[in-house]
């Protein structure tokens, strides 16, 4: 079975499968910033399980998988893989 959640003390980040009329997306939460919750998710399909193998293999990684934060994430969402994330303030 294929890992679709992962989850450090920053940043969670999942893959959410097309259903219900719903596109797959990548979901990711800032874990440090309890005050509003910000969160953020892909908008573009294209690419977007590269995108998700490429952060496994990431989180897989000893070395790097403690040290990504949300910030992170989003950058390689964005500028590595064009899947123009969009962020928002859970608490609105």
């Amino acid at each position: 079975m294929e890992i679709t959640s992962y989850k450090n003390e920053f940043v969670s980040v999942r893959f959410d499968e097309a259903k219900n009329g719903m596109r797959e997306c990548i979901v990711f939460r800032d874990l440090t910033d309890r005050h509003n919750e910000t969160s953020g998710f892909t908008k573009k399909i294209r690419g977007i399980k590269l995108a998700w193998k490429f952060i496994s293999q990431l989180f897989n990684e000893e070395t790097l998988k403690n040290d990504l934060n949300f910030r992170d994430i989003q950058k390689i969402l964005d500028e590595k893989f064009n899947l123009n994330t969009h962020t928002y303030c859970a608490m609105d």
